[in-house]
């Protein structure tokens, strides 16, 4: 599989946006209404999205999903961090996350690029903790929220789209899918 031949399959124009700077091209996109199980398995979850993306598309497919651990919740909301922030938003994440004794965070992000036959996946983690309260105006989801080591004590919300992409769970989960597409 070519990364350049890859249908992303997202809805989030932020994603695309993303993966095209880290990527280094320009990606066709469908935004698909896809049945998303829920588990708190990270692999699982972009697995079957992988193969309901290509049932779809019926062309090589490229998904990702992401999963925000808080530490002191013992790793809840994990992957069902959407449903999280849509109920309370990420100020709501802050508050919740700062009632445990621990606000340190690891972020995860799977990519899996799957073209009917062969699987190849990319693994990007991030350790940082949750804000307080929500910083900055930049990217998506609760980007405001999670200060990542080594990014200075901004959260992503604060931080350029080159200084978050240098960094980010995503960038080294789509690197680790690049070399791992070289290679297989």
């Amino acid at each position: 599989m070519r990364i350049a031949s890859l249908v992303f399959v997202t809805s989030n124009l932020g994603k695309l946006r993303e993966a095209e700077e880290v990527l280094g091209v320009t990606l066709e996109h469908q935004a698909l209404d896809l049945v998303e199980i829920q588990s708190l398995e990270l692999r699982e979850i972009v697995r079957d999205k992988a193969r309901r993306a290509y049932e779809r598309v019926r062309r090589p497919v490229l998904v990702e999903d992401t999963s925000l651990e808080v530490v002191g919740m013992g790793g809840f909301p994990g992957p069902l961090v959407r449903w999280l922030l849509v109920s309370v938003g990420p100020a709501g994440i802050a508050r919740i996350a700062h009632a445990f004794a621990d606000p340190r965070a690891i972020v995860r992000c799977m990519a899996c690029a799957f073209d009917g036959q062969e699987e190849v996946y990319g693994l990007g983690v991030v350790r940082g903790m949750i804000a307080g309260a929500p910083r900055g105006r930049r990217g998506f989801g609760w980007d405001s929220i999670f200060i990542p080591e080594g990014g200075g004590g901004k959260t992503y919300g604060e931080m350029t789209p080159a200084e978050k992409n240098a960094i980010s769970h995503r960038h080294r989960a789509l690197e680790a899918l690049k070399q791992a597409l070289a290679t297989s």
